[in-house]
């Protein structure tokens, strides 16, 4: 039986191009697969939009998927022709990326390894290659899709922070709130950054004053970030943020009050959970301390009442009863939440935004969790730049095509 139209049918080889021979050789105690490839005669190829004879030949492999258990290998003598400005460039293969030594198929299942939530190095276990050529083959296909994928116009947009590692160099991310998808990445969490991940938006044909609003947190690098590059944009305080800088308010009294009340100790939990989530024994704990230690029981009533305010605003747009709230809050005279309306007050075009617009970070908060899954799976990134290039893989809503 002849096996090369077995093996041309399966790895698509198509004319000019055909099997010359396939062999196994033992290399290291290992048997490997040898598939050899080469092109008719007189054959002329294209490059650069005209074809061209023959000019000479290099040698070329390409580390292709494993043939049962044993590694394979394309390899073949593959020509070079002379173009009319002189320059000897080597001709593309159908098999394979310019410039990569692997094959296509090889590199599509990398891709979905990594796709399926595989880190680099585990990726590269089960293929037989390191880690550090498993994130050559991811950038270069994510670098491929950013440099040729436009992004359209975007017009809601949402700024975020996370770490790379746990306690180490920071990023801004960017994304885009109606397609769903980060647009733009740098390191740091600076105005500077901020620009930085402006320029990787617009690099891909984004236009900055086509933004109309931007939900952030109350980060003043952030704010100043929008007021000097986007004006015409509406700043919007995600109501998510709103909440945590309540909840810290909350702690920070139940801290002041455990000093004192050594029964509060280790009850941070019970206050900083929403009540929904909270068991019938747990609610009842709570209502019990709340009597003993008013202090703490005013500021968890008033946590409640304005997570009850923000999620009204989604129904009504009415500005109302976040005023209302604001006058009780002032009135329990308890300085941690005297501090936080102060800061609403100071944020008041950005609190009041929200009620306008009710615009959340939600998906920019969804995005954070997924980037720190990213991390936990590689656990941690010592090459910023590779972090990067997984967020905009996973992230990114990019089309890794084959060819371009």
């Amino acid at each position: 039986m002849d096996e090369l139209p077995i093996f041309t049918a399966a790895l698509g080889i198509e004319a000019p191009w055909y099997i010359k021979r396939v062999y196994f050789e033992t290399v290291d105690d290992q048997s490997q697969l040898f598939i050899e490839v080469a092109h008719r005669r007189r054959t002329r190829f294209e490059c650069q939009g005209e074809k061209y004879p023959v000019y000479d030949h290099q040698k070329r492999r390409w580390r292709h998927l494993n043939f049962f258990q044993h590694e394979c290998y394309l390899y073949g003598d593959i020509p070079r022709v002379k173009t009319r400005e002189g320059n000897v460039l080597l001709v593309d293969v159908p098999w394979a990326k310019p410039g990569s030594s692997f094959t296509l198929l090889f590199e599509q299942l990398v891709l979905a390894q990594i796709k399926g939530g595989m880190s680099a190095r585990s990726a590269g276990a089960l293929m037989g290659i390191s880690g550090k050529r498993v994130f050559g083959i991811v950038n270069r296909y994510v670098s491929t899709a950013l440099s040729h994928q436009e992004l359209d116009p975007v017009k809601h947009l949402s700024v975020d922070e996370t770490s790379s590692r746990k306690g180490h160099r920071y990023l801004t991310i960017m994304t885009d709130r109606t397609a769903r998808k980060v647009v733009g990445v740098a390191v740091g969490k600076d105005k500077e950054a901020f620009s930085n991940a402006l320029i990787d938006m617009e690099i891909r044909g984004a236009d900055r004053t086509e933004v109309r609003t931007v939900t952030m947190d109350m980060s003043r690098s952030y704010i100043a970030g929008v007021s000097e590059t986007m004006p015409q944009a509406e700043i919007t305080f995600d109501r998510f943020h709103i909440a945590s800088k309540m909840n810290e308010a909350v702690d920070k009294i139940r801290r002041n009050d455990q000093r004192e009340y050594k029964a509060l100790k280790g009850s941070r939990y019970l206050w900083l959970r929403n009540s929904v989530s909270l068991s019938e024994k747990q609610r009842q704990e709570v209502s019990e301390l709340s009597q003993a230690y008013p202090n703490i029981g005013e500021a968890y009533r008033l946590r409640e009442l304005l997570k009850q305010v923000l999620d009204d605003a989604i129904k009504s747009s009415r500005i109302t009863p976040l005023n209302n709230w604001i006058k009780e809050a002032w009135a329990s005279k308890l300085e941690p939440v005297m501090d936080f309306v102060r800061m609403l007050r100071q944020h008041w075009y950005g609190i009041k935004a929200y009620f306008k617009k009710v615009a959340s970070n939600a998906f920019a908060e969804r995005v954070n969790l997924k980037i720190q899954e990213i991390k936990r799976t590689a656990k941690g990134y010592r090459n910023i730049q590779n972090f990067i290039t997984m967020i905009y893989f996973h992230l990114g809503g990019l089309n890794l095509k084959t060819h371009y």
